[in-house]
């Protein structure tokens, strides 16, 4: 299994429920995950009755899954490069409200827009990416300005102290030991370091509304946040909240509604068609999907 379902991951306890129930023997390959996924099977989601944190039960381990992204197709990401820019350029806005300069690692850096983003601004940058066509796109939108390490955290092999923010925009949903990946973060940290995580908040308004059509029910990810268990998921590692938010993300009109489409939101498909006649579908639009993001000091 792909945790212990006894205990929650985050606080241990074990009284647990069914959150939305669903098949767990979920076949994965590289056509499932990413933004190219030609369908969507999420399995079945536990979640903890005292701390709200959810989390899927299925067969697949973290290894499994890097190799996967390790293989993923990339086209429908890069084709969202537009709106993956503008929602990256968001999160340096965020980091630049608590710290102004210094050393960044961001990890899960993708094809490394943000990392981009913060060099421009005078950071010095290091990132994260386990997917090699995403790694050399980051290596080379950075042209030499950043190290980019083609690896999970845990084989990146970096010096303990070194940096002055860590980032995880994305990434804690995909890890099956949040605790453990947040305490590797926070080893890297110098004291007085800042940590930034986005992740999807079950009790966000989007997925209390769309219940198991929440955009954000996906094969891919083990871990489904509360501002609750996100908090006690820092403080566990060794860290102090600061602040929770919410932030946009932005995506083309038609990748937006194709996504409501793979997850059987009635008219998406006729809104989808409208959009092109309309020559609308390539309009970048803000999209709250229902995370949020913390962020805490060493």
């Amino acid at each position: 299994m792909l945790k212990n379902v006894s205990e929650c991951p985050i606080c241990r306890s074990t009284n647990l429920a069914t959150h939305i129930d669903a098949p767990e023997d979920i076949e994965l390959n590289e056509s499932s995950l990413g933004s190219s996924r030609i369908a969507v099977s999420h399995g079945r989601i536990l979640r903890c009755k005292d701390c709200r944190f959810g989390f899927a039960v299925a067969s697949l381990t973290e290894e499994q899954l890097t190799e996967l992204y390790r293989k993923l197709d990339d086209k429908v990401y890069e084709a969202e490069r537009r709106g993956r820019d503008k929602t990256a350029f968001q999160h340096l806005k965020i980091v630049s409200r608590y710290v102004g300069s210094g050393r960044l690692l961001d990890v899960g850096c993708a094809s490394g827009a943000f990392l981009s983003h913060c060099a421009q601004a005078g950071w010095k940058v290091a990132g994260v990416e386990p997917a090699r066509g995403l790694c050399a796109r980051a290596r080379t939108i950075l042209g030499g300005h950043g190290e980019v390490y083609c690896a999970t955290l845990q084989k990146a092999a970096l010096p303990e102290s070194s940096f002055d923010v860590v980032t995880l925009w994305d990434v804690l949903e995909h890890v099956t030991d949040p605790v453990q990946f947040v305490r590797l973060c926070t080893a890297l940290l110098k004291p007085g370091g800042y940590l930034f995580a986005n992740v999807p908040d079950l009790d966000s308004f989007q997925a209390r509304v769309m219940g198991r059509r929440w955009p954000l029910l996906l094969p891919e990810h083990f871990n489904y946040f509360t501002r609750e268990s996100l908090e006690l998921c820092g403080k566990k590692a060794g860290l102090n909240l600061r602040a929770f938010g919410r932030r946009p993300a932005f995506f083309s009109l038609d990748y937006f509604l194709y996504r409501l489409w793979q997850h059987e939101i009635p008219g998406s498909t006729i809104a989808r068609t409208l959009a092109k006649k309309l020559r609308a579908d390539l309009l970048l639009i803000p999209v709250h999907l229902g995370e949020t993001y913390g962020v805490w000091v060493r």
